[in-house]
């Protein structure tokens, strides 16, 4: 089954998270998301993303391994969305 957007990798970004990535991009946005797809990626595997001060917090490795793992799925399935 085809990972995508709106069901797989949205729901991965809260609207805090939104927020405070707005100036660099629109996480719930699938095109703002494929284009800065490697980013985001280097970002969550070094740590550096999500930051601090959501209520949600920071993700723990296991959260990050998931999404990591849904994102290169994404990528490999085309980018659906």
């Amino acid at each position: 089954m085809a990972v995508g957007f709106a069901v797989t990798i949205k729901p991965y970004f809260s609207a805090c998270y939104r927020q405070h990535m707005l100036t660099f991009c629109d996480l719930w946005s699938v095109s703002d998301v494929q284009v800065n797809w490697q980013d985001i990626n280097d970002y969550v595997a070094n740590g550096s993303m999500p930051k601090a001060g959501c209520p949600e917090g920071i993700w723990n490795q296991t959260q990050r391994d998931n999404f990591l793992k849904d994102f290169t799925a994404w990528k490999a399935d085309g980018f659906q969305p």
